[in-house]
């Protein structure tokens, strides 16, 4: 049975009560309504989608803050690690720098190497230090705190730790003109040939030998070539200066001659090393004693002839000051050869055989600054 819609008056076919398009689809007033509730509905879906992507762009950009964040902590935590690097390798640099120059001290006296080295930089360490003379041993042990052995001859170089320096201040007088001038002849001239024994057993990197400016012209220059033979033999470079204290601050008329080696090591312009125009200095033994002395320069400091006449020629401690008769004490012994603040053990006549014999500080002190000036060890 054919009637018309309730809703929009359309005919369409009755089925068990219901209009065909009731039942199998929607009407023009409900599909207009439908079209209507979609709209909402998609309005709805795209409000909601507009929300959600709203939240979702929300949600992104929290989550590229928080990455933003994250980045910038990961940054932050980079640059902790990256300061903490250069702060250990700060550390390793200065570990580097740091690490102790190792020295033997061979007839090492009071210890004038040991005092112008700790003097210069304290990173310079002794591993031994050796002599015969018992007051000296004393001395030295009781300022450096180092307990030196005993005859030079005794003692096994392959015994020693490592060490970068060899100082040796061996006996000068069988070339001294004080001296009998016997050389290699005098069992003190052998002395060079224990040198050599440690020489050739640990391959020090620097040599540092001292002696008078006699060892020069010793038997027509044949000693010290013989001397300077048996080092390049060991693939060493020599070079060599006579040096005066009164052109270094100390108006003492004393010269020695010191001999250094090189040997496995990277030294800055090595003629550079005996360029000495920096330490240059002239003072008076008035300026430098605090008492008026009628001599500029002091005579050069000996082991024997003490007391002497002030006008013999053997005289070596006499002087007039303020016009009278003055003798140098053992503190103007010690200033003489560059000493401070150390203690001399023994009687007098002991301490004045040691400052007759030992090595003026301002030669040491000078070679040590060159030794951290030029060469890399």
């Amino acid at each position: 049975m054919v009637v018309n819609c309730e809703n929009c008056g359309k005919e369409c076919k009755n089925e068990r009560g219901l209009t065909i398009h009731q039942r199998m689809s929607k009407c023009g007033k409900e599909e207009a309504d439908d079209v209507i509730e979609n709209a909402n509905d998609v309005n709805e879906v795209d409000e909601v989608d507009d929300a959600n992507d709203v939240n979702d762009a929300n949600e992104v950009d929290d989550a590229n803050d928080a990455n933003d964040v994250n980045d910038a902590n990961d940054v932050n935590d980079a640059n902790d690690v990256n300061d903490a690097n250069d702060v250990n390798d700060a550390n390793v640099v200065n570990d580097v720098n740091v690490a102790p120059i190792k020295f033997i001290d061979l007839f090492c006296g009071i210890g004038s190497f040991h005092y112008a080295f700790n003097k210069v930089d304290k990173d310079f360490e002794c591993v031994m230090a050796s002599d015969i003379y018992e007051p000296a041993k004393r001395t030295y042990q009781h300022n450096y705190n180092i307990e030196p052995m005993g005859d030079i001859c005794d003692i096994d170089p392959n015994t020693l730790p490592p060490y970068d320096v060899l100082c040796a201040g061996f006996p000068c007088q069988p070339f001294s003109q004080a001296g009998y001038r016997k050389g290699f002849d005098d069992d003190r001239g052998t002395m060079f040939s224990q040198v050599m024994r440690f020489v050739k057993t640990n391959t020090p990197k620097i040599i540092i030998l001292e002696n008078v400016q006699g060892l020069l012209n010793h038997d027509n220059g044949k000693t010290f070539s013989t001397i300077k033979d048996e080092l390049t033999a060991e693939n060493y470079t020599v070079i060599h200066k006579v040096l005066t204290c009164n052109d270094y601050g100390i108006p003492q008329m004393r010269k020695r001659l010191f001999i250094v080696c090189f040997k496995n090591i990277k030294i800055e312009n090595i003629d550079e090393f005996f360029n000495l125009e920096e330490y240059k200095k002239s003072t008076t033994l008035t300026e430098y004693l605090g008492k008026n002395f009628d001599k500029g320069v002091a005579y050069t400091l000996r082991c024997g002839g003490k007391n002497s006449p002030i006008n013999d020629r053997h005289n070596w401690d006499g002087y007039i000051v303020d016009d009278e008769e003055y003798r140098l004490s053992i503190d103007d012994g010690l200033k003489l050869q560059g000493f401070e603040n150390i203690q001399l053990v023994g009687t007098k006549n002991e301490n004045w055989k040691m400052l007759g014999n030992t090595i003026p500080t301002i030669f040491t002190t000078i070679i040590a600054k060159q030794i951290i000036k030029l060469c890399t060890i």
